[in-house]
Order: C-alpha cells, then structure tokens, then sequence
C-alpha cells in the first residue's frame, strides 16, 4: 500500500497534494514528525534507533514527499538486540556518523523497539559526549504513543470555533505526531541562555528549499527590518548555532498548531511569543499580525507607517488586474474555503474577483469523518463570510459534476483551489483553471506581496486565452472512493485505511 501510495503521488499526482493521504493512512506513526523536523536543521544528522524498516519508510516522509532524507542511518535492530539491548549498537553507529558526517548535531530517535525494550539514550548520550564533540538532542519518538485518532476532529471544531471569535482564538495541540516533541527537545537540551536583543524575534519556519519559504522569508525581513526588527533564527531550519541562540530574541512567532516548544521556552528563558492564526491572510488580517508583533516590541509607530505604505503600493500593483477581472464573471470551485473561510476575502476584496458561484467541497470533512456538528460549524462560518463580503454570491455545497457543468456555462471562467488529478474523480469535462499549483504557495504567504504575484499569475492565465474544453483527462477514468475522495476504489486501499484507523 505505502509503496503504491508514493510512487501514484510521485508519478502520477493522483492522490492529494498535500500530506493527508499518506500522513492520516499511510504511516500512522509518531516517528514521521521528529524525523521532518530533525531533517530541516542544517547540519544535523537524524539517527534512528530501531529495526532499519523503520528507516526506510521514514527516508520519504510524509511531509516531504518531493524530498527524500538520503542522510538517514539507523542502528538496525534485530532479535538479537530486542533480547540483549542495543545500546551497544547506538554507541558504535553515533562513533560512525560522526566520521561519516561530521555533523553539528546528531538527533537520536527511538521507535517502537527501543523504546519497549528500555534502552537508556540519555545514559549513552551522557557517556558518548566525551568522546564525540558535536552537539546531541534525544526526542521522545516512540511510534506507539502516536496521536490519537479524535485529533481531526478537536482540531477542526477548534478552528471552527475560532472563526466564530477570531479575538479568542482556541489552540489546540498536536501531541503524539512527533513534531512537539521534537520541537520541545531543541528547546530543553540545545538552546542556551542568552542577552536579550529587544528587536530581534524567532519566527517558526519550514520547507527551507522550497520556494514559499524563500519568498516569505524575503518579505518578512524587508518588512521587519523597515519596522526596526531583525530576524534571529527560523526554527527550526536553520543552523545548530541559530537555535542555540534563539533566547537572544524577545519574541517568537508561532506558525503551526504547535506551541508546546514555545511554552517550554518561555518558561525556560522567559521568551514572549504571539501565534500567527490561519486568519491572518488578506490584506485586512495581514495587517493586523504585524500591529500586533510590532506591538510586543514597541514598534507600533514604525509599523503603522511601513503597513500603510506597503499596502498603497500593492493596491497599486494589483489595479491592472483587477480591471481585467471586474470585465468577467466566475466561479469558484473550493476545498479550502471550508478551513479558511478569510480566503475569501482575498478573491473578493484585495483582487477585487466577481464572484457569482462558489463551490465548497465537503469531501474532505467526510473524509477525515468530521462529525455532522463540526461540519455545519464550518459551513456557517462559510455563509457568514459571503453574508458580509457579497450577499449575492450563491453558495453550492457538495456540488456534483452537472451542476458544475450547467453553471459553468453561466460564467466566463471557473477558477479551482484543487489540482485536475484532485478533481477526476467527477469525471467531467468542465474547464476549470487550476491555481492549485499557486494558491497554497502565495494565498497562504505572511503580507501582501503573495496576493499580489498571485493576482499577477491569474491574469496573465486569463489574458493569453485559456482553453481546456478539448482535454480528457485520463485520470477522470479512475474509480475513485465516494467516501474519502482521492483514494482509489480499490479494497487494498481500504483496507489499508480502515487498519490505520482502528489499530
């Protein structure tokens, strides 16, 4: 199943781009996180302690398919040392990878086996420091305390909720995905005290390579650094050295659902820290999140002057597309909207898009088998948000593929947040324009100049005349689950899914 799983995503994209197929029913184990967040520190070296199974699976992890972990070894776990112990083994590979490598930091990660068998990491830590001179982390991976399968749904009635009161947003955590703890340990066995800098925070920050991180870096230290506040570290991809001095800085920006690491380090150095809520997109909200960090620094006055500005400026970037697009109408076929709703006020307000259709995808929710409660939580919030952007803009929920097709007809370009792999399984032939590739990469971008690109890529799309009316699929040919979307329907896959899920 997990060979057919990445090879179909690797070759053919036919399950979803993002990590929820292979995270919710491929590996369902705890490993995955501490292995991702060990692979983005620059100069580190993951080592797992476990059978060599355990390392094959985790060399494509689940959060980076696109990038393999080639400098991955493990201690190779067999009978013998379930009986005996492997501490002896540990010791011998930390000795090899520290000729190998010669990395700053080796981060060991017990599994399952290690973990039931008892063996003290700590202890051989302790004894191998002296011999070894580079930095160590243990994080508590152990796959059989993974996250509990409810965890979906606390998380989406909790962001539900949020919506509701963005003032009073709920956070909730993610324990046992391995990512808070391997987080938390950097904080309690790496970091260092430090001199506070009153102008410098840490902002949480993955995907080093990728093109969303370099761009939004890029952002928010030009406009940090206009506001008088520099970047100290980007946790965790960065260097050994960054995060040992991450408490020089007087605050940390907390990006995902995770804040357990920063709760550890303000206890530990007293660091202040804000979260950057899923909320914060769009012109108005983007706003907000830099008032509000300015705000921990007493940079008010420099913010509101940099914001104000930056702002004029991409307006002013954007006005040659958005009189192109107050020329046409559209639809909008979405999943995302469901999570986000303040996506919407991207499309409607910033690019000034004419909505007169808007498409949500249920199938997501049903296939992540959020409650019915849940759903209509998020649903509402959807209404609410149309209710006050444009009252006008008909709402079609759980849409089928002719009543796609017939309103189609009714506009002059329907736009589409879900890649064409993603939507074969409504075996039709509606043209749709996929921004999938774009989207999630600028929409979702700290600022304003994502939307802005975002807008740019769009009209440029609409401006040269596309055409995908005579394209036929071969990927609408698939039969595909009702139930959880991308999934093939095939017993295999199933099986595999129903398995994750009650063991």
């Amino acid at each position: 199943m997990l060979r057919g799983l990445f090879r179909n995503k690797t070759f053919d994209n036919i399950f979803d781009s993002t990590m929820r197929q292979g995270h919710l029913y491929g590996i369902n184990c705890k490993l995955s996180g501490s292995v991702y967040v060990a692979s983005e520190i620059e100069g580190a070296v993951p080592l797992i302690h476990g059978p060599r199974g355990c390392a094959f699976h985790h060399r494509l992890n689940p959060r980076k398919l696109s990038s393999p972990i080639y400098d991955f070894p493990c201690t190779d776990l067999e009978e013998e040392d379930v009986i005996y112990g492997g501490e002896e083994k540990l010791r011998k590979k930390i000795i090899l990878i520290y000729r190998r490598y010669n990395p700053s930091l080796i981060v060991i990660l017990p599994t399952c086996i290690s973990g039931l068998i008892g063996d003290n990491i700590p202890g051989v830590i302790e004894d191998m420091k002296s011999e070894i001179p580079c930095d160590f982390v243990y994080a508590p991976s152990e796959g059989f305390a993974h996250r509990s399968g409810k965890v979906m749904e606390t998380t989406m009635k909790d962001a539900a909720k949020s919506l509701k009161n963005p003032s009073k947003p709920t956070a909730s955590e993610l324990r046992g995905c391995g990512h808070q703890e391997m987080m938390s340990s950097l904080v309690d066995q790496l970091m260092e005290g430090q001199n506070v800098s009153d102008n410098l925070i840490n902002l949480e920050a993955f995907g080093k390579n990728t093109y969303r991180f370099q761009s939004e870096m890029k952002e928010m230290s030009r406009l940090l650094g206009e506001m008088g506040i520099g970047i100290n570290a980007t946790l965790p991809s960065c260097t050994v050295k960054d995060i040992k001095k991450a408490p020089a800085a007087k605050l940390n920006v907390v990006v995902t659902r995770n804040v357990l690491w920063a709760d550890t380090m303000k206890r530990k150095f007293g660091t202040e820290y804000i979260k950057k809520w899923f909320f914060y997109i769009g012109f108005d909200n983007a706003e907000k999140f830099f008032l509000e960090l300015a705000s921990k620094l007493g940079c008010e006055g420099k913010a509101e002057m940099v914001m104000m500005q930056e702002r004029k400026e991409a307006q002013n970037d954007l006005s040659r597309c958005t009189k192109f697009f107050k020329k046409h109408d559209f639809a909008l076929y979405s999943q995302s909207v469901i999570f986000n709703p303040h996506l919407l006020n991207i499309y409607i307000k910033d690019l000034q898009i004419p909505l007169k259709y808007l498409f949500v995808d249920l199938q997501p929710l049903a296939g992540m088998e959020i409650s019915e409660e849940t759903t209509k939580m998020m649903v509402e919030n959807v209404k609410d948000m149309v209710a006050e952007l444009d009252p006008h803009l008909e709402i079609v929920t759980s849409p089928k593929a002719s009543d796609i097709f017939k309103i189609s007809k009714k506009v002059d370009y329907l736009l589409s947040d879900l890649s064409s792999s993603q939507l074969g399984r409504m075996k039709s032939d509606v043209d749709m324009i996929d921004l999938s590739s774009v989207s999630n990469g600028l929409l979702f971008n700290v600022g304003f100049r994502g939307i802005v690109e975002f807008g740019r890529y769009l009209n440029h799309k609409l401006s040269k005349g596309y055409d995908n009316r005579n394209r036929s699929l071969i990927i609408s040919r698939f039969d595909y689950d009702p139930r959880y979307g991308n999934m093939l329907a095939k017993s295999a896959c199933s099986a595999s899914r129903a398995m994750w899920k009650e063991f």
